[in-house]
């Protein structure tokens, strides 16, 4: 509940497991299928009745009010999770940093307040982390409080880095990047099934080729409303490079962490220990029987991409990855 109606660009299919009203209430999230969908109680009663005008606007100033007065109380994250999409954020985030003992993460993944969400206050967000009372109180019981959030589109965005430098300086990011090929063809598919994508590959490679300069231009400069990243930018997304370039001009190396999402994948206690050596805590190799965020296997089978495409692909990003690896001092086998 803040203002931005953002209902559009949230798939149906995603909300398919959405949380509960007891859920929303408890602010317990579930992690038992791949497609959970956590919705905290402003955000339901704002979804319930936002045809109601007249009652949805009052329910948005009374949270408002809310933030205001109790958001200084609440405490800013330590780190930010980063990807570019279909990298692992939210199984990440959901699954295994969730678990650990001195993390408590936001409720809520893909806050974006840094994006589309600027507008509203610091304290607006603020109110998504824990307060000072809960951080002093596990300071008592012997537990650190480190709390982050999830909205990977960050990275997509030349102004974030800015925007988060000016509040949070000294935080961390842990951004986590897939093979640009494997993570251009999961967003297409995943585009289609959700029915949020109905041409070829081909003609959309073809389209953004011709328009996305110009497309993400307006995007950049839309600062007066709510500006929404090009929606064909499977190639764009996977310029790692670009981005991270951006970020390097904000805040120094030493801040982020890399994750190759591919060896994440594969070996995922790994790369979460790795993170928490990155963060100075405790090492942890809980035992995960959630499946938030991790799609099922066959899940995109029916969906047939043609081998020269995968050509054009590979052919593509080779220089981008090395302009990559050159960036961030370390060379990932994508091959």
């Amino acid at each position: 509940m803040d203002g931005n109606d953002d209902r559009h660009i949230i798939p149906e299919e995603q909300k398919k497991n959405v949380s509960s009203w007891f859920d929303a209430i408890l602010g317990r999230i579930r992690t038992d299928e791949w497609n959970n969908f956590y919705e905290n109680l402003p955000t339901k009663l704002s979804n319930k009745f936002y045809k109601n005008k007249t009652f949805s606007n009052i329910l948005k100033s009374f949270y408002k009010l809310y933030c205001e007065i109790f958001g200084p109380f609440h405490i800013l994250p330590d780190f930010l999770i980063l990807g570019p999409g279909a990298c692992g954020t939210t199984s990440m985030l959901e699954l295994y940093l969730r678990s650990h003992k001195d993390i408590v993460p936001s409720k809520i993944n893909e806050i974006t307040y840094f994006n589309n969400k600027h507008k509203n206050s610091i304290n607006w967000y603020k109110s998504l982390f824990p307060s000072i009372f809960t951080k002093k109180f596990r300071k008592i019981l012997g537990k650190k409080t480190l709390t982050c959030e999830a909205s990977g589109n960050y990275i997509l965005n030349p102004n974030s880095p800015k925007r988060i430098k000016e509040i949070i300086p000294n935080v961390k990011f842990i951004v986590m990047l897939r093979n640009p090929v494997d993570r251009t063809l999961s967003h297409y598919k995943r585009r289609i099934r959700n029915k949020r994508e109905t041409k070829s590959l081909d003609d959309l490679i073809e389209y953004e080729l011709n328009n996305f300069e110009k497309e993400f231009a307006n995007y950049v400069n839309n600062e007066n409303s709510i500006a929404l990243y090009p929606a064909i930018s499977y190639l764009s997304r996977s310029k790692y490079s670009q981005q991270i370039e951006i970020w390097f001009k904000y805040f120094p190396r030493d801040q982020f962490l890399f994750i190759n999402s591919n060896d994440y994948f594969k070996n995922p206690l790994k790369e979460y220990n790795r993170i928490l050596t990155f963060l100075e805590l405790p090492s942890h190799y809980p035992d995960i029987k959630g499946k938030r965020g991790i799609s099922p296997s066959g899940l995109y089978d029916k969906i047939i991409i043609q081998p020269k495409t995968i050509k054009f692909l590979n052919d593509y990003f080779l220089s981008w990855n090395e302009k990559l690896f050159n960036l961030i001092k370390v060379k990932y086998d994508w091959s």
